[in-house]
């Protein structure tokens, strides 16, 4: 019994300083992909949009549009997967994807389309990452399942811009 004891007590002090870090305030996993995932969804969203004003080859407003179709459906899949789980989505890109976002809001005519799609080779290449990371070494919930789900449609948008940009 004083075996099992000692073994509970060292234990509890290896969890201690993780209890203090989350009693901190520092996001959980989950938390933490939650708020990445919606933050690379929002980008994706409103890169669309700006691509549906100003791009100017068909193919590229065609991208865009099934990024508008996609990301919306994926944000309120992730959104319900949030609320399942227990945690809070941004409501808006972070700050490198704001910059991004002005940058590609200065461009028009020629100079949009491929600036429109490198954004998107990148977006893609991180989302894809962060779906990966989750879906292998989440937490078992709706956010992982969704990660499961939404890593297949991300693949694909990545292998399409891939070829748009190799063209």
């Amino acid at each position: 019994m004083r075996a099992i004891n000692a073994v509970l007590a060292a234990i509890l002090l290896c969890l201690a300083p993780l209890q203090a870090a989350s009693a901190q305030g520092e996001p959980s996993r989950r938390q933490e992909f939650a708020r990445k995932m919606s933050m690379s969804n929002l980008f994706e969203m409103k890169a669309a949009a700006l691509a549906r004003q100003r791009a100017k080859g068909r193919a590229v407003l065609d991208f865009a549009e099934r990024m508008l179709t996609d990301h919306t459906r994926a944000g309120k899949e992730l959104a319900e997967a949030a609320e399942k789980d227990g945690v809070e989505l941004s409501e808006s890109p972070d700050k490198a994807g704001e910059e991004k976002l002005a940058a590609l809001g200065a461009l028009s005519g020629a100079a949009f389309d491929p600036a429109y799609l490198s954004s998107q080779v990148t977006a893609h290449e991180d989302a894809l990452e962060l779906l990966r990371n989750y879906a292998g070494e989440g937490e078992a919930g709706a956010l992982k399942a969704f990660a499961e789900a939404t890593y297949p449609t991300v693949r694909t948008h990545l292998i399409q811009v891939q070829s748009m940009t190799s063209q």
